[in-house]
């Protein structure tokens, strides 16, 4: 298993977009367009991390306006091959990005799903659910 590399979404574009479309589809409340995660990569707020298996994670640090800490977000994630043998690859790279993390000064990792099957694959690989957000349409 390769360690993931900082990759340039320029470059990479052509199959990173299909990823993210693929997210978006799958997600329909996510309010993001490809464009916006390109844009974010380009302005330098935003990292692009790819494997040899075309597999790609794109990252943020987010910092809690109230304490300070910063947090690395693993924003995206998507892998090429399906199921969730394969779409692990967070949990794969998990300590590739914690050391990533403590180099950008952040106190936690964190990644986001909306799928429950998930849940129990993360936690038994040493993450914590903290919360889950619910929302209601007006």
């Amino acid at each position: 298993m390769s360690t993931p590399i900082v990759a340039n979404i320029r470059q990479e574009w052509d199959w990173v977009k299909i990823g993210i479309e693929e997210i978006l589809d799958a997600q329909p409340q996510l309010t993001y367009r490809p464009e916006d995660v390109y844009a974010e990569c380009i302005n330098g707020t935003a990292t692009l991390f790819i494997d040899e298996h075309k597999s790609f994670a794109v990252t943020t640090i987010e910092v809690d306006r109230f304490t300070g800490q910063n947090t690395f977000l693993i924003w995206l994630a998507w892998c090429s091959k399906k199921g969730l043998k394969h779409n692990s690859s967070i949990v794969m790279h998990t300590s590739f990005f914690e050391q990533v993390a403590r180099d950008c000064k952040c106190s936690f990792l964190e990644t986001k799903s909306p799928l429950d099957k998930l849940n129990e694959h993360f936690i038994e690989n040493g993450w914590d659910l903290n919360t889950r957000v619910f929302t209601r349409k007006l």
